[in-house]
């Protein structure tokens, strides 16, 4: 294994991978709603610009194989589950949610580069026989190191608090900003025991102008 800045660790045979310089800068990107009416539609993202992803997806795949995109860029903020399971629960509404983020100028949070992230096997615990086998998942680790998206999720936590949410349900600082990029079954998550910090790094990764 090779050892990167901070400690990040990343695979021997990895390429190095590129990315335009304004990949992360989302403050000309419109604000996207996501309030479904059914089983985890409701949630929060910080939307991008999916065609500054493009060829960092097509370089992935180069290299990986045939991987499916989502066709879209974002960094989740308040997961389904999250909103679903603690939440909505307690009366906080997705449209509170999305009001904190427009006062919060969700659309500028600052975001850094980490690395490429890849996870490549089978998940320690499926949920079903259908989760049985490996799988391969690529994602962009990126840091909220300004702690942008922190503060609106400090601020949901304040308004869960408000409405009787019991603290220990919500971890404000419980979420590891990424941006998925590629995968060949599924997206995989926390739910799967799958955490995508810097742990998850694979490669490393740099801007381009």
């Amino acid at each position: 294994m090779n050892s990167g800045s901070g400690g990040i660790i990343y695979n021997p045979d990895a390429p190095t991978f590129a990315l335009p310089h304004d990949a992360l800068d989302s403050h000309d990107v419109p604000f996207l709603s996501h309030s479904e009416n059914k089983p985890f539609g409701s949630y929060l993202q910080q939307t991008l610009n999916f065609t500054r992803f493009e060829d960092l997806f097509k370089a992935i795949n180069a290299t990986a194989g045939t991987l499916q995109s989502r066709g879209e860029a974002h960094v989740t903020v308040i997961s389904p589950p999250e909103y679903d399971l603690v939440l909505k629960p307690v009366g906080v509404t997705i449209e509170e949610i999305e009001e904190i983020a427009r006062q919060h100028n969700l659309q500028s949070a600052r975001l850094q580069l980490v690395c490429i992230g890849r996870f490549s096997g089978s998940l320690p615990h499926p949920a079903s026989e259908a989760d049985d086998g490996a799988f391969l998942l690529y994602s962009l680790v990126v840091a909220d190191v300004f702690g942008d998206l922190a503060g609106i999720r400090q601020e949901v936590f304040k308004l869960y608090r408000k409405k009787g949410g019991e603290g220990a349900l919500f971890q404000p600082e419980g979420f590891w900003p990424h941006v998925t990029l590629g995968f060949d079954r599924r997206d995989l998550f926390i739910e799967d025991g799958i955490y995508k910090g810097s742990n998850f790094c694979y490669a490393p990764t740099h801007t381009t102008k």
